[in-house]
């Protein structure tokens, strides 16, 4: 049984409109990236999904059941971490999550919420009034993990985390689809979804314009690299050869970013005739390889509609 199956689901506010005739399937097992700049639709789909919101349109499936609005549709089986993670601030992390967790067997979610708080290095004693951001994060991605659930929703969930703990929830993704779960992963960091998941659909403004392999939707981006050259060197122009290739993103004196696409052989043939001190490759977030990518396809944003 698919974990998830989202039909034609349309959402509209008025005139405005939060997603539009976005179809597509999860697989059982599978890490499915669900992504798109900020305001694309990503969270008004998780919310139809979550039974949050009723759609204008189409339907949501979970576990071969329909969604229906306010009925928390197969809920006892999701962990859910909301992109506006919000808990009661007067209470100790771990009397909230012992009452958000007793949809579950109680004694093995408390083992289990003890476990990942070792593993995310929360105290769960304080306040949640009392946490910084980042430990009220890991107490969100706690919560969606405790219960051990068949399918993860996870919005932005490595929001306000630190890299070593970001790293630490990638590994309880991966975990998660070694046991069995399949996970739903809505971010905008390209580099972060691009680790662990198999598939994934892209929305623009509310619309899916790809869904593919991850592998693919990675190669469609834009890559960087920052030079630094040695003092005093004039910054150089780019080689008409390649000026299809390579883009100067920045300029300053003795730094120079670039962008380029495909094989990064050319760049560096081009980089080597410069005085090179060191060499830095900066992520490029999601939003930015989407603005290459929809530039690239114009014809395809059309078909997909």
């Amino acid at each position: 049984m698919n974990p998830l199956q989202v039909e034609s689901l349309t959402k509209r506010y008025g005139s405005v409109i939060g997603v539009d005739e976005v179809s597509f399937t999860m697989e059982p097992g599978e890490v499915f990236g669900y992504l798109g700049p900020n305001g694309s639709g990503k969270t008004t789909t998780i919310r139809c999904i979550m039974g949050l919101l009723k759609p204008t349109q189409g339907q949501c499936l979970v576990m071969g059941q329909t969604v229906q609005q306010g009925q928390a549709t197969q809920h006892s089986h999701i962990g859910y971490l909301p992109g506006d993670f919000r808990i009661w601030p007067q209470l100790t992390a771990r009397r909230a999550l012992q009452i958000l967790g007793r949809l579950g067997n109680t004694e093995q979610t408390e083992i289990r919420c003890n476990e990942l708080a070792e593993k995310l290095d929360l105290n769960l004693d304080r306040r949640v009034g009392d946490l910084s951001k980042g430990n009220r994060q890991k107490v969100g991605v706690i919560l969606a993990f405790q219960r051990k659930p068949r399918f993860l929703i996870l919005d932005e969930p490595t929001i306000g985390l630190d890299p070593l703990v970001r790293q630490t929830v990638m590994e309880l993704i991966c975990q998660a689809a070694r046991d069995g779960a399949s996970v739903l992963l809505s971010s905008h960091d390209l580099a972060e979804v691009a680790a662990v998941c198999d598939r994934a659909a892209i929305l623009r403004q509310g619309r899916l314009v790809e869904l593919a392999p991850i592998s693919r939707i990675v190669q469609q981006g834009q890559k960087r690299l920052k030079i630094w050259l040695k003092q005093n060197t004039p910054v150089p122009s780019i080689p008409v050869a390649l000026t299809n290739e390579i883009r100067i993103i920045q300029e300053e004196p003795g730094v120079l970013q670039i962008s380029y696409q495909g094989s990064v052989d050319p760049v560096l043939k081009c980089i080597a005739k410069l005085p090179v001190e060191r060499i830095a490759t900066p992520e490029t977030s999601l939003e930015d390889a989407f603005i290459q990518y929809y530039s690239r396809n114009p014809a395809q944003q059309e078909d997909k509609r």
